[in-house]
C-alpha cells in the first residue's frame, strides 16, 4: 500500500496513522529504549492505543482544539509519540530545535502562545528554565522529573479517537531562525501535510518491510516529522539511535533505511539507503 491510497485528504495524519497502526497489530512500529518506551519494542497496535490514550490525557489536562504544544524532546521515539498525541487531542505541536538556547526556547514557547511543553531526559532542566521564561504552565515529560507531569500518567483517563481538523487547520508549527537573529514561524497545515506525504511516496519509497534508522531530532522539523510520518503509514519499523550509533543500530536491528536531512551526508560505515526530502 502507498501513500496515495490512503484515505481522503479530510482526514488528518495522525487519524491515518491510528487507522492504519491499528490494523497492522503486533508488526513493530518503534524501536529505541529511551525513556519515552523503557521496554524497547513499541508495536503498531500499541501506537495507536498510547496516542489515543495519551489524547484523553492531555484533553484533560486542559488542551484543547487549535492550543499549540511545544515539543523539546531527545529521540525519534518520544517525538513520535508528542506530536501525534497532542494532533490526537486536537493541538497543534511545536517542534523546539536541538540546537536552541533556553533564551531561543522561551522565545518560540511565548511567540506560539503554548501553554504546555512536552519533554524527556536529559533535556528536563532546559525545557524547565525555559518554560519559565514563557507563557507554559505544564511540562510533561517522559520521565518521573520533579516539576513535571509524567507522560505515562496521561493513559489513564480512557481513549479518545483523533479529534478531526479542516485540511486548512494549522498541523504543525516550526520554526527556523531569521537572517538578523530571532525565530520566525512557519505553520503547516494539515493539507500540506497530507500532499507533502504524496508528494514523497515515489522520491522516498518506504515498505513495511524496511527497517528506518533515524537519528535524535534535528534541522528541519517539518522534514523530520514528514519523513516519521512516511515510514509509519507504510508499516516500517521506526529504530531511534544517537547519530554516532545509527551503523551499530543497523547491524542489530538489521537496518535498510535511514533517515538523512536533506543536504547531510550519511554517516559513515551506514550500509542503508537515505530516506531524505527537501525541506
Amino acid at each position: 500500500m502507498t501513500v496515495t491510497d490512503m484515505p481522503a485528504p479530510h482526514m488528518t495524519v495522525t487519524q491515518r496513522l491510528v487507522d492504519r497502526s491499528s490494523a497492522r497489530g503486533e508488526h513493530p512500529a518503534l524501536v529505541g529504549g529511551t525513556a519515552a518506551w523503557p521496554g524497547g519494542t513499541l508495536s503498531h497496535v500499541d501506537l495507536a492505543v498510547i496516542l489515543q490514550t495519551a489524547a484523553a490525557g492531555l484533553a484533560w489536562r486542559g488542551l484543547r482544539a487549535r492550543d499549540v504544544v511545544g515539543v523539546y524532546v531527545p529521540d525519534a521515539v518520544s517525538y513520535v509519540l508528542a506530536v501525534h498525541a497532542i494532533r490526537a487531542a486536537g493541538g497543534v505541536p511545536s517542534p523546539i530545535g536541538a540546537a536552541s538556547t533556553i533564551a531561543m526556547m522561551a522565545e518560540q514557547l511565548t511567540d506560539c502562545g503554548a501553554r504546555l511543553l512536552v519533554t524527556a531526559d536529559p533535556l528536563v532542566p532546559a525545557a524547565l528554565s525555559a518554560a519559565d521564561g514563557s507563557w507554559v504552565r505544564q511540562v510533561i515529560s517522559f520521565d518521573e522529573a520533579p516539576g513535571t507531569v509524567p507522560f505515562w500518567s496521561l493513559l489513564s483517563r480512557g481513549l479518545q479517537p483523533p479529534v478531526s481538523a479542516g485540511p486548512e487547520d494549522l498541523g504543525l508549527v516550526p520554526y527556523v531562525a531569521r537572517p538578523g537573529g530571532g525565530l520566525r514561524a512557519t505553520p503547516v497545515t494539515h493539507a500540506q501535510l497530507a500532499a507533502e506525504l504524496s508528494q514523497l511516496a515515489a522520491p522516498a519509497p518506504v515498505t513495511a518491510h524496511d527497517v528506518v534508522l533515524a537519528a535524535p531530532p534535528d534541522g528541519c522539523a517539518r522534514e523530520y516529522t514528514v519523513l516519521l510520518d512516511l515510514a509509519l503509514l507504510q508499516g516500517a519499523t521506526v529504530v531511534a539511535a544517537p547519530a554516532d550509533a545509527l551503523p551499530d543500530a543497523a547491524r542489530r536491528h538489521g537496518g535498510t533505511a535511514a533517515i538523512v536531512p536533506a543536504g547531510a551526508a550519511m554517516p559513515a560505515g551506514l550500509p542503508v539507503r537515505p530516506v531524505t526530502a527537501a525541506c
